[in-house]
């Protein structure tokens, strides 16, 4: 999915955290945010989404039209994960709050983060 979005939209970020690399195409308009990965078939290894608000604030995230399970990073604008919430498609109208107001939030595949070690208080950079 990733590698199509590189190719036919700027938007795209390399993102590391813990030695861990994530290809990640960058949401940061109204409509990119509010479609997400509605309609996305799978994701592939180490790629995501990335939403950028501009500024923090308050988000709530959920999963309409989505077709696999999600896990998903809320983080500051320093770019520290200040929670994870796993986001499942049989619960397609459930939000999923910030604890706090965030800049970024960074959706992946279900378990990508317990799986590569990445946790609440991480830093990810781009």
């Amino acid at each position: 999915m990733i590698k199509k979005f590189a190719k036919t939209n700027p938007q795209f970020k390399r993102l590391t955290c813990n030695g861990i690399v994530i290809d990640a195409k960058v949401a940061n308009t109204d409509e990119e945010r509010a479609r997400g990965l509605s309609g996305v078939e799978a994701l592939g290894p180490n790629e995501g989404m990335l939403f950028d608000f501009g500024t923090e604030q308050p988000a709530a995230f959920w999963m309409k039209n989505c077709k696999f399970n999600i896990s998903l990073a809320f983080m500051t604008e320093n770019k520290i994960i200040v929670g994870i919430q796993n986001m499942f498609k049989d619960a397609p109208t459930r939000l999923h709050s910030s604890p706090i107001p965030i800049r970024y939030a960074l959706e992946v595949s279900e378990g990508f983060f317990a799986q590569n070690g990445i946790s609440v208080g991480d830093k990810i950079s781009f």
